[in-house]
């Protein structure tokens, strides 16, 4: 039987589910790290996939070691256009391992059904520090969203964890993204976030077609492209 999903901790964050406070940009160069604008409620890194495509495939190497306080660090990717998308993974500080975290649209985690894996990558367990997740998201499956995780957790079990979001029915997409933030619940705890973790996504594909990432904002962020790969570091 499917069940609802419940997340360590709580997805306030306008960085994970809102935009930015400024306008996006013209194209920038992927090789040119510039920082377009300031992430609201948070710091970290964003870049673009300039694809329309249905399924990104992305490995994502979780950080070995991770210091943050005064907020949350979420590892993330998605897309936007008619619908906006965060899917991806948060961080627990109380059980020391990611958590896979879901919103499109209007439904966010506590709608999310688990088709697989529930007991062994949620509640307690999650992906551990230092390993490598594949992440597979179908922006639509049937009229859903769905997320498929391959990974390692806490407890040294390898498998998967299949998450999903019904009746999303998500038509066009106008990019996809990724991103590596630490998020607040408001704007005067800005000031107060502490931080140093680095990720990367690699070997991005957006229906089996090799995407080369676009640097979009570099807040208290480093992020550097190389090829259809993606490093992100967010220092503060």
């Amino acid at each position: 039987m499917m069940k609802k999903g419940l997340l360590a901790g709580v997805l306030t964050s306008a960085v994970l589910f809102g935009v930015c406070t400024a306008d996006i940009p013209g194209v920038i160069s992927p090789n040119t790290a510039e920082a377009a604008s300031q992430l609201s409620k948070g710091i970290g890194g964003r870049a673009y996939l300039n694809s329309t495509g249905s399924v990104l495939v992305t490995k994502i190497q979780l950080p070995s070691s991770i210091q943050v306080s005064n907020g949350t660090a979420y590892i993330y990717s998605g897309f936007t256009g008619g619908t906006e998308a965060d899917i991806g993974l948060q961080y627990s500080e109380t059980y020391r391992v990611w958590k896979p975290i879901m919103k499109v649209g209007s439904k966010g985690q506590s709608q999310v059904r688990y088709l697989e894996g529930e007991s062994q990558f949620t509640y307690t367990k999650g992906f551990r520090p230092g390993s490598t997740v594949q992440l597979t998201i179908y922006k639509n499956l049937n009229g859903n969203t769905r997320a498929t995780y391959w990974g390692t957790n806490n407890d040294g079990y390898t498998g998967r964890i299949i998450s999903e979001l019904a009746q999303t029915n998500v038509g066009s997409v106008s990019k996809w993204k990724a991103l590596a933030t630490v998020a607040v619940t408001s704007e005067d705890q800005r000031p107060y976030i502490k931080s140093n973790f680095s990720t990367a996504f690699t070997n991005i594909t957006i229906d089996n077609k090799a995407v080369t990432p676009v640097v979009d904002t570099q807040d208290f962020a480093k992020v550097t492209v190389s090829g259809s790969s993606i490093s992100m570091s967010v220092v503060k």
